[in-house]
């Protein structure tokens, strides 16, 4: 079986528009140029709905010598962002405020690590329903420019965000133990009737979830 490749995605949502597939991005055809016209910002787009599982990295952010030109929402310490970087799902420190801005991060918080989706170009490493749902979200990107029709454009996309999507997100959440929010110390206490302590384990790195998914 040849390997699946950025082509064979192409030619998947080509397919379920009806239209003729393709032998590479660069050859001259209206198929071919609609498909390099879009793939890379169809795929970051999918990369970026769900913190996919082959898409993650974890990283000790690098500080950089720089200090920003205002300080007043205590955002002092800057950090590099990592060049491949779509979107920070989980950071290491609860109480850390921080902030993308260009290149960089900025937070009030020394030492932040970062769970991050990347942009993974390589399609060997996705899984059938995911390659299912990217084919799908192409299929709706550039049907009409290819069939004409709105109704196409607004079918593919439906079935893209009710059906494949969400199909593939549930298989891939099933790739490991279910994230679990982590309750603050405020309901913590609440539930113990304290303040004093938290109960539950030390010594562990713990991730905090970043917005939702």
């Amino acid at each position: 079986m040849a390997s699946l490749s950025e082509v064979r995605i192409c030619n998947r949502a080509l397919s379920l528009l009806g239209s003729k597939r393709i032998t590479s991005l660069t050859e001259n055809s209206v198929n071919a140029r609609e498909c390099n016209a879009i793939y890379d910002e169809t795929l970051e787009d999918i990369l970026c709905e769900h913190p996919w599982s082959f898409a993650q990295k974890r990283v000790a952010l690098a500080t950089v010598d720089e200090t920003p030109a205002f300080t007043d929402d205590n955002m002092t310490v800057v950090y590099q962002k990592p060049s491949d970087m779509l979107k920070i799902n989980f950071v290491n420190i609860s109480s850390a405020i921080f902030k993308v801005e260009g290149e960089r991060i900025l937070s009030d918080t020394a030492s932040l690590k970062i769970k991050y989706t990347y942009r993974n170009e390589n399609p060997q490493s996705y899984f059938p329903k995911f390659v299912t749902a990217l084919a799908t979200l192409l299929a709706a990107n550039m049907a009409y420019a290819i069939t004409n029709s709105r109704t196409v454009a607004e079918q593919w996309l439906s079935a893209y965000e009710t059906i494949r999507l969400p199909k593939a997100m549930s298989v891939d959440s099933q790739q490991g133990t279910a994230t679990m929010p982590v309750q603050d110390e405020w309901l913590l206490s609440r539930r113990a009737g304290g303040s004093g302590s938290i109960g539950g384990n030390t010594g562990q790195e713990v991730w905090f979830p970043v917005g939702t998914a």
